[in-house]
């Protein structure tokens, strides 16, 4: 299992639309993260013939990691899994199925935590879903989910999945009307933990060291799952192994921070040159989500949409989309390395 004694508390990178690419996870476990996620697949879409997951569904340099699969009903979610294992397996570790992502675009299709409100017994409920890919496939399965609006209901569904043959759950504490506002309910996650025998991750406000160790204390979970904090940071990641080895938070200095989102952002565009996935990636919006947070971000961004502005939505050969990007990006690594007062 990819949660060993050794990596206890585990630092994980969630899995996120737009956001963790191959590039990105490399990165981030170059940082520390002790395991990552690619981008939801969706089961149709693979199973329909979807370039995705060849795209951007696999691991460079092999390191470990686990595949996300999102999907509306247990068949087509099994037989995607099935697919997927055949695709990266061994180095795939494990397949966790979406049960919780709000966004509107993937409930109105039955998807993510959609799949919290289906009727027990039918094609869309969490407990069937993973009865059936566990019986499809050998690769541990694993579930993310969020909570429903009593801890009774939440724990009955927590405890229905560890029978149906869920290895591992992560469970992010607010529920699905909830979206990403109000605080995570950590009381919830603490009981799961203290009622289930198998891992179990916390998901949700994790954003400082000190979120961390709030965390540690509250619920005693077997890991720790980091999402928006690491768009654009996947420094967070060595902050959090730095206070889970000394105790300290790592602190840096504001000059500090800037060097280092610079160096983070050089190597991930070298890495999304180096493995062709630059036609896939948003290159404006991952530019400005490393400035997030920086004294200069606001200028930075500024001058980012004038970079954009002859940039329009439209069919391209990949070389010449590819060769457009990396052009971008050399505007954009200009623009990081001015706003710090170099001069090439």
């Amino acid at each position: 299992m990819f949660l060993t004694p050794q990596s206890f508390p585990a630092l994980l990178l969630a899995p996120m639309a737009d956001v963790t690419n191959p590039a990105f996870r490399r990165i981030c476990i170059s940082h520390g993260a002790d395991f990552t996620y690619t981008e939801m697949i969706h089961s149709d879409g693979f199973l329909n013939g979807d370039l995705y997951a060849q795209n951007r569904g696999y691991s460079i340099d092999k390191i470990p990691y686990g595949i996300q699969i999102v999907g509306s009903n247990a068949s087509s979610i099994a037989k995607a899994a099935a697919g997927l294992e055949r695709l990266f397996a061994p180095t795939a570790k494990v397949i966790d199925i979406n049960m919780g992502c709000p966004a509107p675009p993937i409930i109105r299709t039955g998807c993510g935590a959609a799949l919290l409100s289906a009727a027990p017994g039918t094609e869309s409920h969490p407990t069937t879903i993973i009865q059936k890919v566990v019986k499809m496939v050998e690769t541990p399965i694993s579930a993310k989910i969020r909570i429903y609006r009593t801890s009774e209901k939440t724990l009955e569904l927590a405890k229905s999945l560890e029978k149906a043959g869920a290895s591992v759950l992560t469970i992010h504490g607010r529920t699905k009307e909830q979206g990403y506002s109000g605080k995570a309910d950590w009381d919830v996650v603490r009981q799961i933990k203290e009622e289930l025998s198998i891992p179990i991750v916390l998901n949700g406000d994790i954003f400082t060291a000190k979120d961390l160790e709030k965390a540690i204390e509250k619920t005693n979970c077997d890991g720790y799952m980091i999402g928006r904090g690491a768009v654009g940071n996947p420094f967070i990641f060595k902050k959090m192994k730095h206070f889970l080895k000394t105790g300290e938070p790592l602190i840096l200095t504001e000059t500090e921070e800037f060097e280092q989102r610079l160096s983070d952002f050089k190597a991930y565009a070298a890495l999304l040159s180096k493995y062709d996935l630059l036609p896939y990636i948003n290159v404006k919006a991952h530019a400005q989500w490393f400035t997030t947070g920086l004294a200069e971000s606001r200028e930075m961004r500024l001058q980012m949409n004038l970079l954009h502005k002859d940039i329009k939505i439209r069919n391209m050969p990949v070389e010449e989309l590819t060769q457009e990007r990396e052009s971008l990006i050399e505007g954009i690594i200009q623009i990081f390395e001015d706003s710090m007062g170099f001069q090439k």
